[in-house]
């Protein structure tokens, strides 16, 4: 980490496209826990340096991101001075998913993933690698790791990687309990995601657990039989197909908040824009990972579509008539994004940049615009969408 006496040596390095505030703040937080108040087991993450980097892709001015940083809550709490957590050096390249889960860790595997990166000749195969062991825990804590981890990519600065990779490890959790299902007809062309949930729709599976949907999804997320269902022989995702599939899937995604904006819901939205960041990024440097991006990518979709069926899954989800589309293509996406950085709440800013990011990056989807407006609607005298 930035601030450890043990990595006296560690240097960081600003990213020249953002203000130095926003380096710095950056910077800064390194030195906190990553989940508020220091909870190191459940929580929820220190949204600060997700919302810093969503107001500067935003376009928010310095003065905009000061006003965030006064209305912000400080319930964090430093790594070494408060919590007495130091790296210990018993966690290295060759045990350390032995220690996985264990939160008292946290500073030796910020200082294990930042040594590996600095070794590593390819940076993207060092990531690669870790990943692959780290994503049986991909939903843990709403996405949170790997929503984290996007914006450390995306900033640039190894350390900040490095945070982010150990607070998945600390989080680790096996969520899946097994290998995935094979698809057994492989020269089928598989059905689109929304075909596949009307799938889901008619079979109405039934869901036999209780508590709030954070817990039930996570929990859902091991069902051999969600399994089946979601990565199915005739839905499926494959190396081949992961750019359509993609957008396949975001389709579900933001239609399912629009049918029940939601805590689990809006996740659904930001760690699919994290995902497919980190894909796109990934996918740049060619196609030797397609395969892992792949499972990943069945792994989101097996909680996606838990999520779902939680929701009730519902025959069709939320359209815009030809009215409704007039109004939403009227509105300015600078308009929204001014709007919502004078609106001091993590989720709606991240929410609206998630939404943002995927209209121009990835698929000029009109709900993706539509659900931002309704996000800005929520906090100010803008007229929402009207859905039908």
């Amino acid at each position: 980490m930035l601030f450890s006496t043990k990595n006296k040596e560690r240097r960081f390095h600003a990213a020249t496209e953002m203000s130095a505030l926003v380096n710095d703040e950056m910077q800064r937080d390194s030195a906190f826990h990553p989940n508020l108040g220091g909870v190191t087991q459940g929580g929820m993450s220190n949204h600060y340096p997700m919302t810093i980097m969503s107001l500067q892709g935003l376009g928010a001015t310095d003065d905009e991101i000061k006003a965030f940083r006064s209305s912000w809550p400080r319930y964090r709490a430093r790594i070494e001075e408060d919590l007495n957590l130091r790296d210990t050096g018993v966690v290295t390249e060759e045990n350390w998913t032995e220690y996985l889960g264990k939160a008292e860790y946290l500073a030796d595997f910020q200082r294990l993933f930042f040594e590996g990166q600095e070794a590593a000749n390819d940076q993207t195969a060092y990531l690669m690698g870790v990943l692959e062991k780290l994503q049986y825990a991909l939903p843990m804590g709403l996405f949170h790791p790997v929503i984290r981890l996007s914006f450390a990519i995306m900033h640039g600065d190894k350390g900040l990687i490095a945070d982010a990779l150990a607070y998945w490890a600390i989080r680790f959790e096996d969520m899946y309990k097994r290998m995935l299902p094979p698809r057994i007809d492989m020269s089928a062309q598989s059905i689109t995601a929304e075909a596949q949930w009307l799938k889901v729709h008619a079979a109405k599976p039934e869901i036999t657990r209780f508590g709030g949907s954070l817990q039930i999804c996570e929990m859902l997320c091991s069902d051999t039989v969600l399994h089946d269902i979601s990565v199915a022989d005739e839905f499926f995702i494959t190396e081949e197909n992961i750019e359509l599939k993609m957008r396949e899937i975001g389709d579900r995604a933001i239609g399912l908040y629009l049918y029940e904006p939601a805590l689990t819901t809006l996740h659904a939205v930001t760690s699919f824009q994290a995902l497919a960041d980190i894909t796109k990024r990934v996918l740049a440097e060619g196609n030797g990972y397609r395969p892992l991006l792949a499972e990943l990518w069945q792994r989101y979709w097996i909680w996606l579509t838990g999520l779902y069926i939680e929701k009730g899954y519902p025959k069709a989800l939320p359209t815009l008539d030809k009215d409704t589309l007039a109004y939403v293509n009227a509105i300015d996406w600078a308009d929204i994004a001014s709007g919502i950085r004078k609106v001091p709440e993590v989720h709606a800013i991240k929410m609206v940049f998630s939404c943002k990011w995927l209209f121009e990056e990835l698929d000029a989807n009109p709900l993706f615009k539509a659900s931002a407006i309704n996000v800005l609607a929520d906090h100010t005298h803008v007229k929402p969408v009207k859905l039908s």
